[in-house]
């Protein structure tokens, strides 16, 4: 009799019981709630990141009365999303051939400590009549990418 019991307990500890099952589930319960009450912690120190948040022009458009026009000058002032200033960004002015003298180079420069780039003695050209664009596209530092602002050129 007594090896038929020994018998039947094994049989009943391999088939498990459902006994333990709540201790497990609440130990896993516990274990995940603490792993995501850490990870909200974490996130909660993550700073915004700075972005650029306007790009302005001292000129609205460029009104052009012949194919060419020389010794054009105007500034362009860029600032973050709070209004300040950013310094050391990078503005490159591209279309309507515009260049610096008669280099041809690509146009660009650096924002001061007011968050502006003057340009002076530009040379634009546009050979046919409607409007064209000087595309503005300003990068800096901890700020990222900006090509949102568009000078329009008109003949």
């Amino acid at each position: 009799m007594m090896a038929y019991a020994k018998k039947k307990l094994r049989k009943l500890n391999r088939k498990g019981g459902i006994e333990g099952l709540p201790m497990e589930l609440m130990i896993i319960v516990v274990i995940a709630a603490l792993g995501t009450a850490v990870l909200v912690g974490w996130m909660g120190n993550i700073e915004t990141p700075e972005t650029i948040g306007h790009v302005d022009s001292s000129v609205d458009q460029i009104v052009m009365t012949t194919d060419k026009n020389t010794n054009v000058s105007f500034t362009i002032t860029v600032t973050d999303t709070s209004g300040d200033a950013i310094p050391n960004a990078t503005v490159v002015l591209t279309g309507c051939n515009v260049s610096k003298g008669t280099s041809g180079a690509t146009v660009y420069g650096t924002t001061n400590s007011a968050g502006q780039a003057s340009f002076t003695g530009l040379s634009i050209q546009k050979t046919t009549s409607g409007v064209g664009y000087i595309n503005v596209s300003v990068s800096a530092g901890d700020y990222g990418e900006d090509s949102s602002l568009r000078i329009p050129v008109v003949r």
